[in-house]
């Protein structure tokens, strides 16, 4: 009995449980949509989703924890954002300022 158990191999691992709460895309979506509703003229569409793809991009490289992507999803102000730019260690604000400088009109 043994052997014929041993023959099939270990049984498959779990699938792994979907992951709760907001994304960083989420996050990242969510904060640029609630800056862009602020300015007036709005600004181009191709300029939103190159912000959103650089913040989502820092999110996820630099493993922003649920807590802080659950807090910017949640943004409705500058204030808001603030307190939740908190929840990143410096390195982490650090390197999405750069990225955010790096990628401004010279």
């Amino acid at each position: 009995m043994i052997a014929v158990l041993a023959a099939c191999g270990p049984p498959p691992k779990p699938a792994a449980p979907p992951k709760s709460g907001p994304t960083c895309a989420d996050a990242a979506a969510h904060m640029v949509d609630e800056m862009a509703a602020t300015k007036d003229p709005r600004p181009p569409d191709e300029a939103l989703n190159g912000l959103i793809a650089l913040i989502r991009t820092r999110c996820e490289q630099d493993r922003w924890t649920s807590e802080a992507v659950a807090c910017l999803s949640r943004i409705k102000s500058a204030a808001d954002a603030d307190q939740c730019g908190t929840l990143l260690t410096e390195a982490q604000q650090a390197a999405l300022v750069q990225d955010q400088a790096a990628r401004a009109p010279k």
